[in-house]
């Protein structure tokens, strides 16, 4: 008998390509999945009942499964995310703030912080980190300028950074905790994509290590997880626990999926047991292919060279970014290159740069593969006005609380003709995700600009329709 399927088609004939996948989750197609481990996913697709436990009030193998993962993890307490680090880093606003309190928040955050003042009514106040021009990517943030900003807002309840960024990029979060905290602040960190750094010295220092009160990680990222399963993990007695819990029944589902805790604890005894081993061929492998990179003077892979400079504290090393301005071609159509004409699927790409993810779950041969796929890239014709192409976005200007902006009248209007107006939406290039616009910004013309060039040179710009109109306050 037929079935309409399509998205169940879809992924189906994706699987049949056999694309070497640089990207999340990190079980790369359950290459890093152990056999025994491979079997059961419909037997174990269950629900709350006495043998299996309550993720909302755990007593039995969940509350056993999270204490492991908080002495895996280095926390006091960790919980299970079942609907992704998104719903993780809700709950963290929702616990240290209450709606109308003030929080400094690093702008190169993921939408779903911003998703998170909108719902928690909290009013940001914005911290830039650093922007490396040449290469068109943020670097790390300036503990001096954290400082200042708790200085300015003394009523802010804590600060929220990103580390590492999506490109690998750490802050000193060490130096950071101790700003924050010797004001009384607690320090907040999306963590999303370093939860395999506690796994291996050779890694950078993880936020719990460097005196973080509460943190996220997308386990599903970087460690051999499902997508969608994430941790929580609480590191001080700054963090209203009872609050926390509450917090978390309100953003996570009530009906948890079992697969996804149950990958969440396989992932973790796979990295308790064998992680530092694995991560050392794999940094081994990526600093082999790194080197190999950089002989072409035409390319440049981010490596340790970076530490010191822009605020950056350190380098995630299982991270591959390769700047592709000097080859004349745009970070999308390198990765389009590599697809098409190599088989490889990238984690993402902007407008300079390509980001492949790796994990414990790739093999020496896939990334030797990988070195000769880019190194096989060649400009078939060179960009057009490639100095406008690689500019670097704007800042916009803040004009009014997004929880406001998002909920206040409003009106829709072509880009063109949106300079001047404050935004009502969250905008965002995505992947990787980071807002070019906050609803509570103020439109200026380079912005639109930037938004149409990373449309005209194959991104996509998340947030307007089709017909490119955004949505604005009313006058």
């Amino acid at each position: 008998m037929h079935y309409d399927t399509p998205l169940f088609d879809a992924l189906i004939n994706y699987s049949r390509q056999q694309k070497v996948p640089f990207h999340m989750p990190g079980h790369k197609q359950g290459q890093g999945i152990p056999d025994q481990f491979k079997k059961h996913i419909f037997d174990i697709d269950l629900t709350e009942l006495p043998e299996t436990d309550n993720l909302h009030a755990p007593e039995g193998p969940v509350q056993k499964a999270q204490e492991l993962a908080a002495t895996a993890f280095g926390a006091k307490y960790s919980f299970f995310l079942v609907n992704g680090s998104t719903c993780g880093i809700q709950a963290m606003v929702a616990t240290v703030c209450n709606p109308g309190d003030m929080l400094l928040v690093d702008r190169n955050c993921h939408s779903s912080v911003i998703y998170s003042l909108i719902l928690c009514g909290v009013i940001p106040r914005y911290i830039y980190p650093d922007y490396i021009t040449e290469l068109g990517l943020v670097g790390g943030m300036d503990p001096r300028k954290v400082d200042e900003a708790f200085i300015q807002y003394p009523e802010a309840k804590g600060i929220l950074i990103t580390c590492p960024t999506y490109y690998g990029v750490c802050s000193d979060l060490e130096i950071i905790a101790q700003i924050a905290h010797r004001y009384g602040k607690i320090l907040l960190v999306d963590e999303a994509h370093g939860a395999h750094f506690c796994f291996h010295e050779r890694l950078p220092q993880g936020a719990l290590q460097a005196g973080a009160d509460i943190c996220v990680q997308s386990v599903h990222k970087t460690l051999p997880a499902l997508t969608q399963s994430s941790l929580l993990h609480v590191n001080s007695d700054r963090i209203e626990l009872n609050r926390l819990k509450n917090c978390l029944k309100l953003f996570q589902s009530s009906s948890p999926s079992f697969v996804l805790m149950a990958y969440l604890d396989v992932a973790r005894g796979i990295m308790q047991n064998s992680g530092q081993a694995l991560l050392s061929n794999l940094i081994d492998w990526v600093d082999r292919l790194r080197c190999q990179i950089n002989r072409n003077n035409k390319l440049y892979c981010l490596g340790k060279e970076l530490i010191g400079k822009y605020h950056i504290k350190d380098i995630d090393l299982t991270r591959i970014v390769i700047n592709t301005g000097k080859l004349g071609l745009t970070g999308y159509r390198a990765a389009m290159e590599l697809n098409i004409r190599y088989n490889i699927q990238v984690e993402m790409a902007d407008l300079s740069n390509v980001v492949c993810i790796t994990s414990v779950a790739d093999s020496e041969k896939q990334l030797k593969y990988l070195g000769k796929a880019i190194n096989g890239i060649a400009p078939t014709a060179v960009e057009k006005d490639i100095k406008t192409i690689f500019a670097a976005p704007c800042i916009p200007r803040y004009a009014m609380a997004p929880t406001k902006a998002f909920y206040t009248e409003s009106e829709s209007i072509h880009i063109e003709k949106s300079e001047g107006r404050v935004c009502c939406d969250t905008i965002t290039s995505f992947p990787p995700g980071i807002p070019i616009l906050c609803p509570g910004e103020i439109i200026s013309g380079d912005i639109v600009k930037y938004m149409l060039n990373i449309k005209a040179c194959g991104g996509k710009v998340i947030g307007l329709t089709d017909e490119l109109y955004i949505r604005v306050v009313k006058n």
